[in-house]
């Protein structure tokens, strides 16, 4: 084993022969209508941002009793539809009704296999710091999909609720992290407590401090708008689709014309420093802990919205 179980590590590392193994565990129950394909994206995210393509993913899926084959069909036509697009074989899993879920719920394991891999913790003081997209991808497009009426009823404007429930086309980042596999000395997926975690956990993981221009960060009106109706912080909350990468100084102009040059929007948002005493510093905001809570997960307390606001 190359790369063990450790805080911020997306997926673990296996040296087989000459070649690195990819494998990666993931449970998704954030959301009901988008299971399936956050499943697969989100598993797939976490084995390109070791640098190394997702080929393979096996899913187990449980149900609670009063769910109905509808349900069912609805999970696996989105795994298989995303499978598909990624180009990742479905090679097993697993169904059962249990009492043991209120909800759906879909454990997916990943695998990928390739000649090199990146590690969220290979990030050095001087290296900047790359976001691509926007914050809280993942969170909108829940809150546009599961809490649709809610947010209306809410006053978000419905022409953004429409145009979040699309956010679910965005979570990949597959294309994105492998165009940087060369360059990226980390990479991480931003999912639960959002890009404050993701940030937080790659500076855990490096031994280094991250320091970000606030100013930099995308947060676009659709999500700002959801967020703030639901009560969510759009920098830690679900963030699934906006990859985050530190690279050597020299090469960063590299860096953002290759994902510039496959149509992914990106921005340098801030360095990393020598360990201090905080992980990452927003503005004035200071995270000193990888752990940030995502409030999100409180919206499905007893089955419905739990009357966040």
């Amino acid at each position: 084993m190359v790369v063990g179980p450790a805080v911020g590590e997306d997926a673990a590392i296996l040296r087989v022969g000459g070649r690195y193994i990819a494998v990666h565990t993931d449970p998704i129950s954030g959301s009901g209508e988008l299971l399936g394909w956050l499943a697969v994206n989100v598993a797939a995210n976490d084995i390109a941002v070791r640098g190394i393509r997702p080929m393979w993913i096996s899913t187990a899926i449980f149900l609670p009793p009063t769910a109905d084959e509808g349900v069912l069909d609805r999970i696996t036509a989105q795994v298989d539809a995303a499978a598909r697009e990624l180009g990742i074989a479905v090679v097993g899993g697993h169904t059962e009704v249990t009492s043991a879920v209120v909800r759906p719920l879909v454990v997916a394991t990943a695998i990928g296999e390739g000649d090199r891999y990146v590690s969220t913790g290979g990030a050095r003081p001087g290296d900047e710091v790359i976001m691509t997209k926007s914050v809280a991808l993942e969170a909108a497009s829940i809150l546009a999909t599961d809490f649709r009426g809610e947010m209306l009823r809410r006053g978000v404007p419905e022409d953004y609720v429409e145009a979040a429930a699309g956010y679910a086309r965005l979570i990949s980042v597959v294309r994105e992290a492998l165009a940087l596999a060369d360059i990226a000395t980390s990479m991480h997926d931003p999912t639960e407590g959002g890009v404050l975690a993701g940030l937080a956990e790659v500076a855990h993981a490096s031994n280094t401090s991250i320091e970000v221009d606030p100013k930099r960060i995308p947060v676009p009106r659709e999500v700002e708008s959801l967020c703030r109706a639901a009560g969510l912080d759009p920098l830690a909350t679900l963030s699934s689709g906006a990859l985050l990468a530190t690279v050597p100084g020299d090469r960063l102009g590299e860096a953002l014309e290759r994902l510039r040059a496959i149509g992914t929007p990106v921005a340098h948002i801030g360095r990393v420093t020598r360990r201090k005493d905080y992980l990452v510093k927003v503005g004035e905001l200071e995270v000193r802990s990888p752990y940030v809570r995502d409030r999100i997960f409180e919206l499905f307390q007893r089955g419905g919205w739990s009357g966040t606001t």
